[in-house]
């Protein structure tokens, strides 16, 4: 199969922020011929709260265009993620669409972005309220399981979906001074103890003031190899991957069979 990463631009005009999105989808489909299109996490909106809190009533607008063009071109859309209204809250939500246009899935972020430095606080919470659930989906490929951003730090929430998924969408907003330290290890690490393909997608580089925007969106392979990495630029990433390479990794390392979850901690206490 093929997958599209897309790496946009995110500016301040939801016009203009989808219609990118959208241009990118169909050369990723028509001159990439991707089976798969993933987009990254606030596509619509810089990824700063009171700008969140502006772009916060799109959902539909973006969500309509995105099944239309799905089913138009017979595409698998993981929809990056968006500010989205439910039951009074705020949640930073990612859709899963099918080829016919159908959301199938709309899992919300479940740890949100908190940061402690000596020149400032933020806190994600502050906008959003966390979701409740983790998410995979039966794809024509296998199962494809999806965290946004924050969530891939905690490995114990890849444990909870990965066994079962060919490939984990990490729908991503690193910043720059994080994403230079942490974004090629993080994922390396988790594609390799998870035994699973990863395709961590960013938006492309841009300075809002209290952020700066990372790029480099990749594909990681189940043994931990980055296969293709794009720059800071705006662009698409179109990666043939092999799915069955998951089953031969995990036979030729059955880490899941030998993973023993029957351990105890043995406390000893010194003077």
């Amino acid at each position: 199969m093929i997958v599209g990463l897309i790496q946009p631009l995110v500016g301040e005009q939801k016009e203009e922020n989808l219609n990118q999105i959208l241009v990118q989808i169909e050369s990723a489909v028509v001159e990439g011929q991707a089976d798969l299109v993933i987009l990254p996490e606030l596509w619509n909106t810089p990824f700063i709260n009171e700008k969140i809190l502006e772009h916060q009533d799109e959902w539909e607008f973006m969500m309509d265009a995105l099944c239309h063009q799905a089913k138009e071109l017979g595409v698998w859309i993981v929809a990056g993620s968006l500010p989205r209204k439910k039951d009074g809250h705020l949640y930073n939500t990612c859709a899963i669409i099918d080829a016919n246009g159908n959301i199938v899935a709309a899992p919300s972020k479940t740890h949100l972005l908190e940061v402690h430095t000596s020149k400032h606080t933020y806190r994600e919470s502050d906008v959003f309220t966390p979701g409740d659930s983790v998410c995979k989906v039966k794809t024509p490929w296998g199962y494809l399981g999806v965290l946004i951003c924050y969530d891939n730090r905690f490995c114990e929430t890849y444990r909870l979906i990965a066994k079962d998924c060919f490939l984990i969408a990490a729908v991503c907003g690193f910043n720059e001074q994080v994403g230079k330290k942490h974004w090629k290890p993080l994922f390396q690490t988790r594609a390799m103890e998870n035994q699973v393909f990863i395709c961590a997608v960013n938006p492309a580089k841009a300075n809002y003031g209290s952020y700066t925007s990372y790029g480099h969106s990749m594909v990681v392979s189940p043994d931990g190899q980055v296969m293709a990495e794009l720059g800071s630029e705006p662009g698409n990433l179109i990666v043939e991957i092999d799915p069955w390479q998951v089953e031969k990794i995990r036979f030729r390392s059955p880490f899941w069979k030998i993973r023993r979850q029957d351990l105890t901690v043995e406390t000893v206490e010194t003077d």
